[in-house]
């Protein structure tokens, strides 16, 4: 992804306050002083992805009240969400995710999983 040139400052000026809020970087958290930043970063930029794959996600679009069934193609009714862990290249994030259920094949569906299932 190219950041222009006016996100790049926003970035900076993010990664400003950040060490500000942080202070000084301890030695002790790595195996040199710069170990020990990088660390950090990681750890912050960690945190920032999690909370913005967190974030888009909860911004799907919306399915609607009713839903086909994958297995048998009848209607089934949306009956709320449901809190799903994704293993990212960052780690683990908790999603919501919409949930239906299909009373011919009394099962639950979840119609945002067709892209994302193998």
């Amino acid at each position: 992804m190219e950041t222009s040139h006016a996100f790049q400052r926003r970035i900076e000026e993010f990664a400003r306050q950040l060490g500000e809020e942080f202070g000084e970087v301890d030695d002790s958290d790595g195996d040199c002083w710069l170990d020990a930043i990088e660390n950090r970063a990681v750890a912050m930029g960690d945190a920032v992805s999690k909370a913005l794959i967190a974030r888009q996600s909860a911004k799907q679009p919306s399915i609607g009240e009713e839903s086909s069934c994958p297995q048998c193609g009848k209607t089934g009714r949306y009956v709320g969400d449901r809190p799903r862990e994704l293993i990212t290249r960052r780690g683990p994030v908790t999603i919501a995710e919409p949930e239906y259920f299909c009373p011919c094949c009394r099962k639950a569906f979840f119609p945002a999983d067709q892209g994302d299932r193998r």
